[in-house]
């Protein structure tokens, strides 16, 4: 069954990157608003990909296929990551102090 907490995550990690890239931004004094659309637009397909999953799901269920492995949980882990490395590239290029208690 398609997990409505696993999108509600997905969406807090993927604010929480935007508004760390954008102060990233400001802090390098490169604001460029293209670079914010084109970054935007992945955030957004990544949260229709997202919902593409949970309509497979939904699918399979309804028609009852069989068991399908949960790919609603298994693609939003893979979102969080990536955003979670992204995120950490922000704060670290932000403050330099916190770039040597992230990398190894």
């Amino acid at each position: 069954m398609v997990c409505s907490f696993s999108y509600l995550v997905v969406f807090g990690f993927i604010c929480f990157d935007v508004l760390t890239g954008v102060l990233k931004a400001f802090y390098n004094g490169v604001v460029n608003s293209s670079c914010l659309r084109r970054g935007l637009i992945h955030k957004f397909t990544e949260l229709l990909t997202l919902v593409g999953c949970g309509l497979i799901e939904y699918t399979a269920n309804y028609y009852d296929i069989g068991n399908i492995p949960d790919l609603v949980s298994a693609f939003a882990l893979y979102i969080c990551g990536m955003e979670l490395i992204s995120i950490i590239e922000n704060l670290s290029e932000i403050n330099p102090t916190l770039s040597g208690f992230f990398k190894p």
